[in-house]
């Protein structure tokens, strides 16, 4: 199957998006639109749309590496793959999230010093391994990443905190549940929506107190409810779309089926708006479901302009984010804590505390040079693969 540039293309968009958002958070003099909303709020903002893109993209590309699974069924190998790569997303999640919480006064290494080793133990395990080359040759990377990442694990000062699992960490659980949902249903799109259904249900249900049975410490280990429920929603709200790159189909029966679904999506997010609202914090059912639409509508558009149309170069600055997104996602932090070891003068913020149309346009500076690291990483064979 000819790999899909539409899904590349959109991956680099979330991915410049959720870079932007990020650098422009809490800026001071900017419209609401573009801060994300509370923990009160019913609505939406531009920034609280980014991450469930970003889940949408990952349920879409399930069906396109998983396709041959979906005949086999469920093994130990793939399992142990399936395992490994969601615990490695939700490990990085949880260290990234505690960041605020390291205690330098207690630490070995300053903060700075630590995370920059962590992200190098980070591009040793997931660096994606050159066509030449086997053995021991390919492997020593791995173990050496493995074995620094373990010890700045255990030897992180505070203590690690799991209440929520943070960006990585929440990709990581709804891949594991989709993926295997995918490979258990041999891929068939009818099962696959009931699970969505059931997930939509496990977070109605968990709010009104019927997981409550659950052990204090289950519960508090993980938010069931949105992890397991709303949040592993929206990735198999992508998994349904990616099925239909499974079959040969017009591409007009195809954006047709799109759209439909896109509207029904939206539709029922509405109406299950009465119930917790629409919000991103609480990450409700119907967030789930309105994101989920609207980033189907979005991706829509791009696979008309990218596949249908073949307007490849109208996208083509986007496609080394996308082919590279978790380099592209850790690169800002990562350049900010190589900058603070260097004790390098913060130069390229001069408007983050002014905020307003500079402090815009110092952030879109920034996030341009994002995208150009990561394409000069690229050249280099620098790419990530969890």
């Amino acid at each position: 199957m000819q790999r899909l540039a539409s899904l590349d293309a959109f991956r680099g968009f979330i991915i410049l998006a959720m870079i932007w958002v990020n650098y422009i958070a809490g800026m001071r003099d900017t419209p609401y639109w573009l801060q994300h909303t509370g923990p009160q709020a019913d609505g939406l903002t531009l920034p609280d749309l980014v991450f469930p893109g970003f889940l949408f993209i990952v349920g879409v590309a399930i069906p396109l590496s998983l396709r041959r699974a979906a005949g086999s069924g469920m093994d130990a190998q793939l399992l142990g793959r399936l395992l490994w790569r969601s615990a490695s997303l939700m490990l990085a999640g949880v260290m990234l999230l505690n960041a605020g919480r390291y205690d330098s006064a207690a630490a070995l290494l300053p903060r700075a010093w630590y995370y920059l080793l962590f992200y190098g133990a980070m591009i040793l395990l997931w660096r994606q391994e050159p066509a030449q080359g086997h053995g021991s040759a390919r492997r020593w990377p791995k173990w050496l990443g493995g074995a620094l990442m373990a010890l700045l694990v255990l030897r992180f000062p505070g203590g690690l905190q799991t209440d929520w699992w943070g960006i990585l960490g929440m990709i990581g659980w709804g891949y594991l549940a989709c993926s295997v949902a995918f490979v258990l249903a041999g891929g068939g799109s009818a099962p696959l929506a009931g699970v969505f259904a059931l997930m939509l249900a496990l977070y109605l249900g968990g709010m009104a107190g019927a997981l409550d049975w659950l052990p204090a410490g289950l519960r508090a280990f993980v938010n069931i409810p949105q992890v397991l429920g709303s949040t592993a929603a929206n990735v198999m709200a992508g998994v349904l779309v990616g099925n239909l790159f499974r079959v040969d189909m017009p591409h007009r029966l195809r954006m047709r089926q799109m759209a439909w679904m896109a509207l029904a999506f939206v539709l029922a997010g509405l109406l299950l708006r009465p119930y917790h609202g629409i919000n991103k914090i609480h990450a409700t059912a119907a967030y789930t479901l309105v994101c989920a639409g609207l980033a189907l509508a979005l991706f829509l558009a791009f696979y008309w302009l990218v596949d249908v149309r073949q307007q490849r170069r109208a996208v083509a600055w986007l496609l080394p984010a996308g082919g590279n997104a978790l380099l592209a996602y850790i690169l800002p932090d990562l350049f900010e804590q190589a900058a603070a070891v260097l004790h390098m003068p913060r130069f390229w913020w001069p408007y983050l505390d002014s905020g307003g149309a500079a402090g815009l346009a110092n952030a879109s500076a920034m996030t341009a040079l994002m995208l150009a690291l990561v394409a000069l990483a690229n050249r280099a064979g620098l790419r990530l693969k969890f």
